[in-house]
């Protein structure tokens, strides 16, 4: 088992900034695994979106994965300025048999130092064919409301001879 991981920006704004963490997960064909965890620790000051993927997460905010996930895109952004430099993102995956840990330099920089960044066309690409899947075309063939109409009961009670003597059907 192998994590590969790829951020969208090789450089990002350390006050209000957002990046895209794509982490390939890459399992040995042979080895049948039960469900994985996946565990992404931030530095301080830099925090996530739930994935875009919809996996399911459990309380310790690690994403719950089965078999044959093999992806995870996860939004990740500053809301206050923090201090500019290199800091750490590390990302573990725990199965049952074992876990596997990696890590990637994330660059934190002032807002005029963005014109050297860097755009991984690759995981970009990738976060538009994601939220193209989450978000159906939007056409008359997808926009099918069904209303289920509304079943009314008749029940015998006390008061169920008013029911029926005053009830207007539609």
């Amino acid at each position: 088992m192998m994590l590969e991981i790829k951020l969208a920006k090789s450089l990002m704004e350390n006050e209000e900034g957002m990046n895209h963490l794509w982490i390939q997960i890459l399992r040995d064909e042979k080895v049948e695994s039960q469900k994985s965890e996946l565990d992404i620790q931030l530095p301080n000051g830099v925090y996530r979106s739930r994935n875009l993927n919809g996996y399911v997460e459990n309380e310790r905010e690690q994403i719950v994965l089965d078999v044959q996930d093999k992806e995870v895109m996860i939004e990740i952004f500053t809301q206050n300025a923090i201090a500019c430099g290199e800091m750490t993102i590390s990302v573990t995956l725990f199965s049952r048999e074992t876990s596997v840990s990696k890590e990637i330099p994330i660059h934190l920089v002032n807002e005029n130092e963005m014109d050297m960044v860097e755009i991984d066309e690759q995981v970009v690409e990738r976060i538009k064919e994601l939220s193209n899947t989450n978000n159906p075309p939007n056409n008359e063939e997808t926009n099918v409301l069904f209303i289920q109409p509304k079943v009314l009961e008749t029940r015998d009670n006390e008061f169920s001879y008013l029911e029926k003597k005053y009830r207007v059907d539609y």
